[in-house]
């Protein structure tokens, strides 16, 4: 139960040739979800090749104290449990923007993404740390993905704020194996067994957010 709780919450949160006419970039894209930052190389004023990232982290605890029956001294007693869960999520991402339209100081673009989130983490219960928590985010294989259109206003050569629109893919997979023992009623023996889990979920929501962005160091064409 714990493992699917994991899995879903991962999911709801999801819920990604150089020529003489070149620039560098930089952008801002905050949004309802996470905020992202990306750099990138403008070539021939046509093909954007990106890196961007994002990062969360999230703490939770939970704390019951309360009296209870004590079988081992026959009493009530006073007792606090605590629960500890830390969680980071990186979000590092490789993408593309290719201008298809320049009218005036409206450009418009196609981009497509690719992302590999890595998570890490631990959970604490009354201060003894669970080792198994930290080996099921590694059997956590997640990969992503974007396909958009966007519209970029150039204030000027160097600076534009956009709109983009578009969908997300999410690929989640969870795998473990571990051995067990069955007991066989017809023969009286027990043997061992191997228990196999694996969940696979796919989702692809639309989304849609503004950019702010910078190019530095244009280059202006000879003329002639």
């Amino acid at each position: 139960m714990m493992k699917t709780t994991l899995l879903t919450a991962l999911l709801a949160f999801f819920a990604l040739t150089f020529q003489s006419y070149a620039q560098f970039s930089f952008g801002v894209s905050p949004g309802l979800g996470l905020n992202t930052a990306y750099f990138g190389y403008k070539i021939n004023d046509k093909i954007l090749p990106y890196a961007g990232f994002q990062y969360l982290n999230a703490n939770i605890k939970y704390e019951e104290s309360g009296e209870r029956y004590d079988p081992a001294t026959n009493e009530i007693v006073s007792y606090t449990e605590t629960d500890k869960l830390t969680g980071s999520l990186y979000i590092p991402t490789l993408g593309v923007k290719y201008f298809i339209k320049q009218q005036d100081k409206i450009q418009a673009y196609l981009t497509l993404g690719v992302t590999k989130p890595i998570l890490s983490g631990k959970t604490e219960y009354d201060g003894d740390e669970d080792s198994q928590f930290n080996e099921d985010l590694q059997n956590i294989d997640l990969w992503g993905g974007e396909f958009g259109f966007g519209v970029e206003y150039f204030f000027d050569p160097s600076f534009s704020l956009g709109g983009e629109f578009g969908i997300r893919y999410l690929r989640l997979r969870y795998k473990d194996s571990n051995e067990t023992f069955v007991f066989d009623p017809s023969t009286g023996d027990t043997r061992a067994s191997k228990f196999q889990e694996d969940y696979g979920i796919n989702i692809s929501p639309t989304y849609s957010k503004i950019s702010l962005n910078y190019y530095f160091q244009r280059r202006i064409k000879d003329e002639g």
